[in-house]
């Protein structure tokens, strides 16, 4: 994989969640196990701005050539994954995110995975 292709799977997935929390909260909140509560419904429209930045700075910087902006993108989205692994290992070991915190665990594996191949193994363009 290249990682114009990372940034572009990356942006997708951002997207396509931003959209679902954005347009059908009830139904995204419902995936989680969560209830629909005005204030988580809040919280989660926050949260689909914040992957609106992350998606769209992937998929604007996708043909991004300059070693330390790749870098900076690299390591954010790295520390996102681990980070967002972290919480939601707990939080589905703890009963609080549904079985949908196992796919939730998935991505941020593979986002955390992802990005620090291409920070640290991968061959220079």
């Amino acid at each position: 994989m290249k990682l114009r292709n990372l940034y572009l799977l990356n942006a997708v997935v951002c997207l396509v969640f931003a959209l679902g929390l954005l347009l059908m909260t009830p139904v995204m909140l419902n995936l989680f196990g969560m209830d629909s509560t005005r204030d988580a419904t809040v919280l989660a429209q926050l949260l689909a701005v914040e992957l609106t930045v992350g998606g769209m700075t992937t998929l604007l910087a996708r043909d991004v050539t300059d070693p330390q902006a790749r870098g900076a993108i690299n390591y954010g989205n790295m520390i996102a994954g681990v980070l967002g692994f972290v919480v939601a290992l707990n939080a589905t070991l703890t009963g609080v995110l549904g079985w949908f915190g196992y796919v939730l665990l998935a991505i941020y594996a593979a986002v955390a995975l992802g990005f620090a191949y291409f920070q640290f193994f991968a061959p220079p363009d």
